[in-house]
């Protein structure tokens, strides 16, 4: 076809399109009114083409084998490619996090956090393993209210290593050589630096280059060189997984079995060369961790929190994640006929954000490590939520974060929360304000994955290597995940040794009828838990599919305190995805929110991964954020 007739077709598609439009409002109205209504103002549907589905941004990924969603497609690969072989979703996703923590070195890097909630069709339960390391014997609070909370300071005992393993030896069928393979592959072999990291890099440089071995990892074509597309090889990391697979293989010599080469693998790490090496570099440092620290780690498996919503079983992790914000959310909502407000409307938002307001403060001051902190049990039920939201005030907008309520009374205000929790103008400091933004730059990834035996896999993963110092000769780092302990005595998430941080990372786990029905987890700091607040609701309320409900237009409030911060550094702060109408921007405003733009589609309204099965004929969909590099597969 001619250059010429390609335009008269082009032209022609124009007019029909427009002439159908003008004829019947649009062929969309006819053939599915409900759905396309909704969405309307915020243009976030494509062509319409049947009753049951319009066009997302990606294309729909379904199985009733399997499906996998992650936030690299390497590390989606590798989990794929172990369901296409017969394994569970459990070995799918453990192989997957380890070679997602290989390509997200930046955000999140071996090693760190590693916070997982799980169904397993076999025991017929939803457990969690504790993704949250614990601080050093030497971390005490005064150290802190001494010196600050110094760079050196804030690494926090490896997580995920342990979460991995304890998986995959309760839940799996793999050998850990057999799962990290694709890790060791990716780390040997490379992978391409891609936009993210890339910005990361150019953003971070300065910082990087402060410790030799970061510069020596992460310039590996030079310094200022780097560019899309270029090779990032890992060959010292791939030494660490050599070291703990030749431990496995040992064991596996003498006799043992599968269990015991997994324990060896473990000890390799937790107990061996790596943590010899982290105790002399961090020595040298004058840091806190110590070989004791790591040697002596132990991880465990705990019971969910739990609430319901909508004839749906939300299921999250306890006070070593902020998997409690949710719970009050969803206890608050629950409270109203949210339909009845229009999607994303501004009385929808204004209301949305007046609960997660109320469930930061609560959150703030009650929440903690469960096996230190004292939460009251009352503060996770509807009675509770029913008191708080006697506080919202549906006109005008709460200025900065409101008081704490009082959960053993049954009280909505308590008599020792402060009244406001913003910095006066004249103390503020840009230490603080940097330290806010900061939380959000040094990111995260996740992955969720879906088996046809009836298991949900669903992590969220963190830490990552790029201004923190890596270990040299081993090709990870320790996170500055201490960081999100607080220094104020009088809250549950206080500073104290061998304590875990209630730490940002909170992978959800939803059931229907007793099944699992959607598994969600997304980096982004403080905005996780309201962004898959709102992916939920768009599909449980609005009637979305997953992939429909992650492209629409998303909001996040700022008006806390960031974890591990006493000040609220952006008093009455809304941000809103610029696909939300002008007009509610501006009633938005007139009800007293601080509003500003995100743009159109921006990463740090957090880039989801979803899995999800109908409950009617257990179709299998996986979904990804366009707003990052997600990717899912599926068959």
């Amino acid at each position: 076809m001619s250059k010429r007739s390609l335009l008269l077709s082009w032209c022609l598609g124009i007019v029909v399109t427009g002439a159908v439009a003008l004829l019947g409002q649009s062929a969309s109205e006819q053939v599915m009114p409900g759905l396309v209504d909704t969405v309307r103002p915020f243009k976030s549907f494509g062509h319409v083409y049947d009753s049951d589905s319009f066009e997302s941004m990606r294309p729909r990924i379904m199985g009733t084998h399997g499906v996998i969603a992650t936030g690299h497609y390497l590390a989606t690969q590798a989990g794929f490619e172990i369901l296409k072989a017969g394994g569970n979703a459990f070995d799918a996703g453990v192989t997957a996090a380890m070679a997602l923590k290989v390509t997200k070195m930046g955000f999140a890097g071996w090693t760190g956090v590693a916070p997982l909630i799980l169904y397993s069709a076999a025991e017929d339960r939803v457990i969690t393993r504790v993704g949250a390391g614990t601080t050093p014997a030497r971390a005490t609070l005064q150290h802190f209210l001494d010196k600050g909370k110094r760079d050196v300071d804030l690494a926090l005992v490896p997580a995920d290593v342990d979460v991995w393993l304890a998986a995959l030896e309760r839940f799996g069928e793999l050998s850990f050589e057999q799962a990290a393979t694709p890790a060791l592959e990716i780390a040997e072999g490379g992978y391409h630096l891609y936009k993210h990291q890339k910005w990361l890099l150019d953003s971070q440089q300065g910082r990087i280059l402060k410790y030799p071995y970061n510069q020596t990892f992460w310039f590996q074509h030079g310094v200022s060189k780097q560019r899309i597309g270029d090779l990032m090889v890992n060959k010292d990391l791939g030494r660490l997984i050599r070291y703990m697979m030749t431990a496995e293989r040992t064991v596996l010599a003498r006799g043992g079995s599968r269990a015991d080469g997994i324990t060896a693998a473990r000890d390799a790490f937790y107990k061996g060369e790596p943590a010899h090496a982290v105790d002399a570099f961090y020595e040298e440092q004058n840091g806190l961790i110590t070989y004791d620290d790591l040697a002596n780690y132990e991880g465990s498996w705990m019971a969910p929190l739990h609430t319901t919503f909508r004839g749906y079983d939300v299921y999250v992790g306890d006070g070593w994640s902020q998997g409690p914000r949710l719970i009050l959310f969803l206890n608050m909502l629950d409270q109203f006929d949210l339909e009845s407000l229009g999607y994303n409307s501004a009385d929808y938002i204004h209301l949305l954000s007046q609960v997660i307001a109320l469930g930061m403060s609560d959150v703030h001051k009650h929440v903690g490590d469960p096996s230190v902190a004292n939460t009251p049990a009352t503060l996770y039920s509807k009675e509770y939520a029913a008191k708080r939201v006697m506080l919202i005030d549906r006109e005008q907008a709460f200025s900065d974060m409101p008081p704490w309520g009082n959960p053993n009374s049954m009280l909505e205000l308590s008599d020792d929360s402060p009244l406001t929790f913003s910095m006066p103008p004249a103390g503020r400091s840009g230490g603080g304000t940097e330290r806010a933004n900061e939380t959000s730059l040094f990111d995260t990834s996740s992955l969720n994955v879906m088996d046809n035996e009836g298991n949900l896999f669903s992590m969220t993963e963190s830490d990552g290597h790029m201004v923190t110092p890596m270990i040299p000769g081993w090709g990870f780092g320790l996170s500055r995940r201490m960081y999100q302990l607080n220094l104020d005595p009088n809250l549950a998430n206080v500073m104290a040794p061998g304590k875990r941080p209630r730490n940002t990372n909170s992978p959800v786990l939803i059931m229907k009828a007793g099944k699992p029905f959607m598994g969600l987890s997304t980096p982004g700091g403080d905005q996780q838990l309201q962004s898959l607040l709102q992916v939920f609701l768009n599909v449980v309320i609005w009637g979305m599919s997953p992939e429909q409900a992650l492209d629409q237009p998303r909001f996040g409030s700022y008006n806390f305190p960031p974890t591990g911060s006493e000040v609220n550094q952006s008093p009455g702060l809304l941000k809103l995805e610029g696909r939300i109408p002008e007009a509610t921007f501006e009633t938005l405003s007139a009800m007293g929110h601080n509003v500003e733009s995100w743009g159109l589609w921006n990463w740090q309204a957090c880039a989801p991964t979803v899995t999800y099965r109908e409950p009617d004929t257990g179709l299998m969909i996986a979904a990804g954020d366009v707003r990052r590099e997600t990717t899912a597969l599926g068959f």
